[in-house]
């Protein structure tokens, strides 16, 4: 292809057709430039779909993470209605006299004092922003509602308060509770620990402890903790759902 038109060039000259020869000039020019401009674009197109799969792969990580995270919200929610279950039980047998066992009284006070926390499962979050891609998103409200749900820390901060609240009990302010209730030796010769937790070896006696200004106080303040989780339960699991859907209709939309 080259030497056809080398040899029309060289045609031209050697007929003294200058003017010809020009306007051919400009025309190869012309063809030049618009090669190239094809592919730049072929090149812009190519980056572009390779940009789109990767932004895909990042919505489908973060889809199935979200997904992920509302499991655990469910969880979550049915852990601490136990816990809020047992603690208005216990505020209740703490002014009225019950006919529940000391054993009962004993399993429901040690199970609310365990707790579990939330934090977002957020590797593919995280990867889409390090790695930029955030802003292959053509959508400005669906990565406003993406950080807003991964940046947002209330849910994560109100389990963790419902923890400190735990771990700032101090047993020694009550003479009623035994420490080692709950405990039980194991015959494991020279094994560590040689201890095991049974409901079913409780030497302290609930029914005062539970009447106790001590106990009360801690009861309290762990319910008003557990309505602080609720709502951010309810509220973050509203969030999540809606983000799922934007996640779902986004994708339809690009394949489209």
């Amino acid at each position: 292809m080259i030497k056809f038109f080398r040899r029309i060039r060289q045609k031209m000259l050697s007929e003294n057709r200058f003017r010809n020869y020009l306007l051919y000039a400009m025309g190869e020019i012309f063809l030049v430039v618009i090669g190239i401009l094809i592919a730049i674009q072929l090149n812009a197109w190519k980056t572009e779909a390779e940009e789109h799969a990767e932004v895909m792969k990042y919505m489908d990580g973060l889809y199935s993470e979200l997904y992920q995270d509302y499991e655990r919200m469910d969880s979550l929610y049915a852990f601490y209605s136990n816990k809020t279950n047992s603690i208005q039980h216990l505020l209740t047998s703490s002014d009225q006299n019950t006919n529940v066992s000391n054993d009962e009284l004993g399993k429901m006070f040690n199970s609310v004092l365990e707790y579990k926390k939330f934090s977002n499962k957020k590797s593919n979050y995280l990867s889409l922003i390090n790695d930029g891609f955030i802003n292959k998103v053509n959508n400005k409200d669906l990565v406003n509602e993406i950080i807003r749900y991964y940046e947002s820390p209330y849910l994560t901060w109100s389990t963790e308060i419902y923890e400190n609240i735990l771990e700032s009990i101090d047993y020694n302010h009550s003479e009623f509770y035994n420490a080692q209730d709950g405990l039980i030796q194991l015959n494991r010769n020279n094994a560590i620990p040689n201890w095991g937790i049974t409901n079913k070896k409780f030497q302290t006696n609930y029914n005062e402890l539970v009447r106790s200004k001590w106990a009360i106080n801690i009861l309290t303040r762990m319910l008003k903790q557990s309505d602080f989780i609720f709502r951010n339960l309810d509220s973050y699991k509203k969030i999540n759902d809606h983000l799922r859907k934007e996640i779902e209709n986004y994708k339809t939309v690009k394949r489209v």
